[in-house]
C-alpha cells in the first residue's frame, strides 16, 4: 500500500508536531509550521499519522491503493482526477486516482493527511523532516518526482469519510503580528525600536522553513549584532548587522549569536506560517501577560473545535454520494 509522487510541488516535506525535547542535543524541532492546520487534519482523518506539508505550489500524487485523505491549511486549487474537490473534507481515493493540489489561492502552506497513514520511521520520536541535517521524514529530504512512499494499513481508514470542518479564512487576511520584547532589545535605540512597529515589512523570496527574511526599514543594533551564542526561541526576531530582521521558524538553529529585538507571540505563528514571499506584515507590541492569556483562550477554543468534530461531526454529503450509489447498485444485484 503506497502513494507515488508524480510532481513534488515547490517544497513538500513530511511533518508532524515536531521533534520535542532534543534541542539541548542540537536537534531542531522542525514540524508543521501551521500546527493548528496539522492538528485539525489529524482529527478529521482520524489518526495520528504525519502529513505532507506543501508550500505555495502543491504536489501531484497518485494513489497506488485505495485510501482516504484530507487537505487542511492553505486553500489550494485542488483536484482529484481533474475534478475540483474541497479542502478540510475527508475524501476517498481509489487505486490509480491522481490528486493535484496546484497553486495556493489563499495562504502558503497546506497539509495532506491520509486514512492509511504514511509509513516512515521515527527519528528522535518524530516523523518531522529537517532538511539541513538530513534527518526524519522521507529520506531526510524534501519530496522528489517518482518517490514512492508506503502507507500503513488501517482498517478504519474510511470511518471519517465525509467529515468536514469550516475553514478560518481570517488567518489569511491578518497582517498584524504581535510581538513581545526580545532579550537584547536594549541593544537598539528607541528610534529603531519604534521603527519596528511603525513600518511595513515584506517577506523576502529568500525565506524558508528556517526563517523569514524581511525587507523594510533597517534597524541595526547600536554596537554591532554579534553576541555570545545563546538558545533561541521559536519566533525570535534576529537582527544582524545589515539591520534586516529575520524571524526564526521551526527549522531554526538551536543557538544563535545575533541580537534579538523581539519574539513573535505564539498565537500568531500559524498566521505567519500562511504568509508567502511578497506578503506584507506589521508588528504590534503585546505584553507577556496578554499574549499568554490570548494563547490559553485560543487553545481552549481549538480543543472545543476538535472535540466537536469527534462527537458531532459535520458531513460533506457529496463525498458520501458515490458510496451510497454503489451500495444501491449492489442491493439491486448490479455489478460494481
Amino acid at each position: 500500500m503506497s502513494i507515488k509522487i508524480i510532481k513534488p510541488g515547490l517544497f513538500s516535506t513530511v511533518q508532524d508536531k515536531g521533534r520535542i525535547g532534543y534541542q539541548d542535543q542540537g536537534f531542531s524541532t522542525a514540524g508543521a509550521l501551521d500546527i493548528y492546520a496539522f492538528m485539525l487534519g489529524q482529527t478529521l482523518i482520524g489518526n495520528k499519522g504525519p502529513a505532507i506539508e506543501c508550500t505555495v505550489i502543491g504536489p501531484v500524487i497518485q494513489f497506488l491503493e485505495e485510501n482516504t485523505f484530507v487537505i487542511t491549511g492553505a486553500d489550494f486549487n485542488s483536484q482529484l482526477n481533474d475534478c475540483n474537490i474541497p479542502s478540510h473534507t475527508v475524501i476517498k481515493a481509489r487505486k490509480g486516482d491522481v490528486l493535484t493540489l496546484g497553486s495556493a489561492i489563499e495562504g502558503a502552506r497546506g497539509y495532506i493527511l491520509f486514512g492509511n497513514p504514511i509509513d516512515i520511521p521515527k527519528i528522535a520520536n518524530s516523523y518531522a523532516t529537517h532538511v539541513r541535517s538530513k534527518i526524519g521524514g522521507f529520506q531526510g529530504r524534501s519530496l522528489k518526482q517518482n518517490d514512492t512512499i508506503h502507507c500503513i494499513c488501517n482498517e478504519n481508514y474510511a470511518v471519517h469519510l465525509g467529515y468536514s470542518a469550516q475553514r478560518d479564512t481570517d488567518i489569511f487576511k491578518q497582517q498584524t503580528i504581535h510581538i513581545i520584547e526580545g532579550p537584547q532589545i536594549n541593544a537598539f535605540t528607541q528610534d529603531k525600536i519604534a521603527t519596528l512597529t511603525s513600518t511595513e515589512y515584506k517577506i523576502s523570496e529568500k525565506s524558508d522553513r528556517m526563517g523569514f527574511r524581511l525587507h523594510g526599514k533597517t534597524i541595526p543594533p547600536q554596537n554591532g549584532a554579534d553576541i555570545i551564542s545563546e538558545p533561541v526561541a521559536l519566533g525570535s526576531i534576529q537582527v544582524p548587522n545589515d539591520g534586516n530582521p529575520i524571524i526564526l521558524l521551526n527549522d531554526k538553529q538551536t543557538v544563535g549569536g545575533y541580537t534579538k529585538i523581539a519574539t513573535v507571540s505564539a498565537i500568531d505563528l500559524s498566521i505567519l506560517a500562511q504568509k508567502k514571499p511578497g506578503d506584507v506584515i506589521y508588528f504590534e507590541w503585546i505584553s507577556v501577560e496578554s499574549a499568554t492569556q490570548k494563547l490559553k483562550q485560543k487553545e481552549v477554543d481549538f480543543k472545543t473545535q476538535l472535540e466537536r468534530i469527534e462527537t458531532m461531526p459535520i458531513y460533506d454529503i457529496s463525498q458520501l454520494r458515490s458510496t451510497s450509489i454503489r451500495i444501491k447498485k449492489l442491493l439491486k444485484g448490479e455489478s460494481q
